[in-house]
């Protein structure tokens, strides 16, 4: 896939003296992708052949404009300090997909499709802040308002076009408390969130699929120091909302065999957490727990009056468990910056598979190994490489994959402004099955890539 992207930002921060300081940027830009693809497929009825088709597809992705500005004062009224944000963002986007067909008796087919998004967010965020005994208080308020719109055309009548608008609104308050207790340091919070989302189909509002949340999210942590090592343990509660692509009920073409959609039915996931970290100089170690109540995960279904055809959509799943173990450290010799860490992650969740369950239990190993090498003329090089062992996530097997990421970083006039010049290149081989109804694997290489982004 290339993948250009041109962006522009510029604004100011002002220190107007010790106790007072606001700032602005606004930052605009253009991005287009080309999505190319040649893939074959080959179906099977009763373990006998049925179908080979190739297909060849080119498409286009080009987002502009892609406005996003941003308002902040940061300051202090005696003892009470005053942090406060604006942003707004607005941008729009055109897809367009051409994919052409070929089964084995030479016949062919052309699926042609557009989809024009808009999308928008304005968003505040106030924390105010006192001294409190041997600690500080903090209050504040968050406001986020969304919306995006898509406008879906294709030439499939069994598809048909579609348009959709997704407006959400949600408003927070929040509440800690955090105090030093000799060597032990303990805070606490508390946050409510009131969320309302309405889903518009066709100019229509689809009353069982706008919905209306309110909840509360406690949260606790303590740390300390042991001799010389450094102990956190913490608890967190938050729900994870579907992005506006997940909610999308716009069906979209993948092959003769295969459509996709996103869910407007589905749940924001609650997620619980537990964590315990430790540091011993140049060394750290990390377990973690997370209890995702009503996770999201990929499933098929039948599709059409005979259901040959297979729908690839999202629900919710009762529950996943995850435990997360890591180690790692860093160092510096000389010019040279190496960091490693290594760790497992297993989980716990079975699914349907063929009308039975099955479980999705094999754990997956993770080891890294990150470089940062600083060069004459103030140049950063970074060399990282990453290999993650074959294991489930989700209902999903994932194969075995590594992966190479190369940069160089220079920074100009670090004063006044900064010109990043970049160029990176990865490369990644993995096969992705999914179990659900059917079973499908995807075989996914990235070829590399260069970006040259400049601010």
């Amino acid at each position: 896939m290339r993948n250009n992207e041109f962006f522009g930002k510029f604004g100011f921060s002002w220190m107007i003296n010790e106790h007072h300081s606001i700032g602005a940027y606004y930052m605009n830009g253009a991005a287009l992708q080309k999505p190319n693809s040649d893939y074959s497929s080959t179906s099977y009825a009763d373990g006998e052949l049925d179908e080979e088709v190739s297909a060849v597809k080119r498409g286009r992705k080009h987002t502009v404009p892609k406005h996003h500005a941003n308002i902040y004062y940061n300051g202090e009224v005696g003892k009470l300090g005053i942090d406060f944000n604006l942003d707004y963002m607005w941008r729009k986007k055109r897809e367009t997909s051409d994919q052409e067909e070929t089964n084995g008796n030479q016949q062919q087919k052309m699926v042609a499709s557009t989809s024009i998004g808009h999308s928008r967010m304005f968003a505040e965020k106030l924390v105010l802040s006192y001294p409190l005994w041997k600690g500080q208080i903090e209050v504040g308020n968050e406001y986020i308002a969304s919306q995006m719109l898509n406008d879906f055309h294709i030439n499939m009548a069994t598809i048909g076009n579609s348009n959709t608008k997704s407006d959400e609104k949600n408003m927070a308050g929040f509440f800690s408390i955090g105090q030093q207790l000799g060597k032990i340091a303990v805070e606490a919070g508390l946050r409510y969130e009131h969320v309302t989302f309405k889903y518009t189909e066709n100019g229509q509002l689809k009353e069982d699929q706008s919905k209306t949340y309110n909840n509360v999210f406690p949260s606790l942590s303590i740390s300390t120091e042991i001799g010389k090592t450094q102990w956190a343990l913490s608890y967190t509660s938050k729900t994870q909302r579907p992005s506006y692509e997940d909610l999308d009920g716009t069906v979209t073409y993948v092959n003769r065999l295969l459509l996709g959609s996103g869910n407007p039915y589905l749940s924001p996931v609650k997620i619980h957490s537990v964590e315990l970290m430790g540091a011993w100089k140049q060394f750290f170690a990390k377990v973690s727990y997370d209890y995702k109540k009503d996770a999201i995960i990929n499933i098929s279904k039948p599709y059409g009056e005979n259901g040959e055809m297979k729908y690839l959509t999202l629900e919710n799943a009762p529950k996943i468990q995850e435990l997360q173990a890591f180690v790692g450290a860093q160092f510096q010799v000389g010019i040279w910056q190496p960091k490693v860490n290594a760790g497992i992650i297993k989980q716990w969740f079975s699914g349907e598979y063929l009308g039975e369950h099955k479980s999705f239990g094999n754990p997956l190993g993770i080891v890294q190994f990150q470089n940062a090498i600083h060069l004459p003329g103030d140049i950063w090089m970074n060399i990282d490489m990453e290999w993650n062992s074959r294991g489930n996530k989700e209902n999903m097997q994932l194969s075995s994959s590594s992966s190479l990421n190369a940069k160089l970083y220079k920074a100009f006039c670090k004063i006044v402004s900064r010109l990043h010049w970049k160029v990176t290149t990865s490369s990644t081989r993995a096969i992705v099955t999914y179990y659900s109804t059917i079973r499908m694997s995807r075989f996914g290489k990235a070829t590399p890539a260069i970006a040259v982004p400049c601010s």
